[in-house]
């Protein structure tokens, strides 16, 4: 069992002059293989992008056109981007869309010559309060651990209007690494088979996941937001390193910048000068505000290692303690946390901070010292002898960085009412937030994966799962409820008062059969706390 198991159960202008524009590419040497896609859409504004498959190295000129109708008979904008080499041959473009147009079904294209891709189906944010709003968000999909079942039942539900990602779109592992015990008798093997380190080697897995019918139908047909987390890098990143970069992997930085360049050319993320800053802001009329963040790179310090503080078969709580409540640890950075204070306001019915990381207190119930754990790893071992010390194990979330999840609290305070929600644990989870004077603040809800390992796929887990998920609940005074099986999505549907709330799974992820099914659903009304 591999450790994350457990502990993660989370623009420069070029010249025209330069380039050789070549429209007349023939037929046979053009091709849209990797499907369409849109997201990041404003009040007037959305990004739709695609990616030519050519026999060249000239940059390519490809027309785009947006309608209100899906026969292209009423086209409302439309123009020519470039296919630069120097992007992969990706296709982005920041559609200006009328006022008249807000909140309708669009729908877009692009074509070079009478080679024309996909038709996907968008939309821009409504400007004025709609009856509601429906969102569906979602992280942690591996393509070698199974199928994205979860993706085609979001893209089947009519009803969603955007679609959040929360991190981990891709992961970076080998042929041979985390996740992949099926991958060969699945169809799923990675590309390339080693592990991702180079521009090129991103963009190749990048490449792939965007071959998967199951994505590619949800691109399709939602326009999505969409966040880094580590995997996108390598696993648990922060600004200087990672847990899972070698030296003779070269340089970090490097690394980062590669993985930078490819999630922005493959994409529909709309685009700053500065790509690190990936922080931003939405809104649909006075109804909600969505804030989404980075905790992954941009300004967060090393995450403690809690393994130095285990020691001739004792733990040295006291050291711990004070390493994770030193008042220099980052993670949001002063200048992400300054952005927030100032976007943060109570003008609006909900304020939505869509994140990576499951900022409740999390502890290890003591059940799992009632667990005969010889099968585990040995160094999981030291991990429940934690179990009901009220001790946080996960220094990659929220717990690691104690002091300045305090004044995260405090910015979203200001707001009439904060929802939080977080990726990365692979299960579910549904939290009231507190300061540490105990002022409520808000409500969590922590997604479940897409299709990565969970509680359910460590047997001696799997086998007592209800215990394990009551005792999550009764030893975590946060903690309202929590689903350490099951794999999907949430939604959120946003009303006036209330938001509508449900974790929908899929029953499998290891067969393209399957059935979706609300696992719970409950409503949250407007700053108070949530009862399931």
């Amino acid at each position: 069992m591999h450790r994350r198991s457990f502990i993660k159960v989370l623009g420069s202008f070029i010249s025209i002059l330069s380039l050789r524009i070549n429209s007349d590419t023939p037929k046979n040497q053009v091709s849209f293989n990797h499907g369409i896609a849109s997201g990041d859409p404003t009040n007037t504004n959305v990004i739709i992008w695609s990616k030519l498959t050519v026999n060249t190295n000239s940059s390519i000129r490809v027309n785009w056109e947006v309608a209100i109708d899906k026969s292209f008979k009423i086209i409302i904008n439309k123009g020519t981007v470039l296919a630069l080499k120097s992007k992969d041959h990706t296709i982005k473009k920041d559609v200006y869309v009328d006022a008249k147009y807000n909140g309708l079904p669009l729908f877009y294209r692009f074509n070079v010559g009478q080679i024309y891709s996909p038709v996907g189906q968008t939309l821009t944010l409504p400007a004025n309060n709609p009856s509601n709003f429906k969102i569906a968000f979602c992280s942690c999909s591996n393509y070698p651990a199974g199928f994205f079942n979860a993706y085609e039942s979001i893209a089947d539900d009519k009803s969603i209007d955007l679609v959040l990602h929360l991190g981990d779109y891709i992961y970076e592992y080998d042929e041979n690494g985390y996740a992949t015990e099926d991958s060969n008798r699945l169809g799923r093997v990675v590309n390339p088979k080693h592990e991702i380190v180079s521009l090129k080697d991103y963009r190749l897995r990048h490449a792939q996941y965007k071959t998967d019918k199951q994505l590619k139908k949800l691109h399709s047909l939602k326009p999505m937001i969409c966040i880094w987390d580590d995997h996108e890098f390598t696993n648990n990143a922060w600004k200087n390193g990672a847990e899972n970069h070698d030296k003779d992997e070269g340089l970090y930085k490097a690394r980062k910048v590669n993985a930078i360049k490819a999630y922005y050319e493959w994409m529909p993320i709309r685009e700053t000068q500065s790509k690190s800053k990936i922080w931003r802001s939405f809104k649909v009329g006075n109804l909600f505000q969505l804030l989404m963040l980075d905790t992954r790179i941009y300004a967060r310090n090393k995450q403690v290692d809690i393994e130095k503080y285990f020691k001739n078969g004792s733990f040295n709580k006291k050291a711990y303690l004070n390493a994770l409540n030193n008042p220099n640890r980052n993670l949001l950075g002063k200048k992400q946390l300054d952005w927030l204070d100032n976007q943060v306001s109570s003008s609006f019915q909900w304020s939505i901070f869509g994140q990576q990381l499951l900022s409740a207190p999390t502890y290890v119930p003591g059940f799992l010292k009632t667990l005969d754990v010889k099968t585990l790893p040995s160094y999981l071992h030291r991990y429940i002898s934690l179990a009901g010390t009220n001790i946080p194990y996960n220094t990659d979330q929220w717990d690691g960085y104690p002091n300045e999840r305090e004044r995260f609290y405090k910015i979203i305070s200001k707001s009439k009412s904060s929802i939080v929600i977080a990726g990365d644990t692979h299960s579910s989870w549904v939290s009231n937030l507190y300061s540490k004077k105990q002022k409520f603040v808000g409500v969590e809800l922590g997604t479940p994966s897409i299709n990565s390992p969970n509680f359910s796929d460590v047997p001696i887990f799997n086998k007592n799962i209800k215990k394990l998920e009551n005792s999550f609940i009764n030893e975590n005074k946060n903690l309202q409820w929590m689903d350490g099986k099951n794999k999907g999505y949430t939604l959120i549907d946003i009303n006036n008062e209330f938001v509508d709330t449900s974790f929908v799974y899929v029953t499998s992820v290891k067969k393209t059969q399957y059935k979706s099914f609300i696992g719970k659903n409950f409503k949250l009304f407007n700053n108070s706390k949530v009862i399931v």
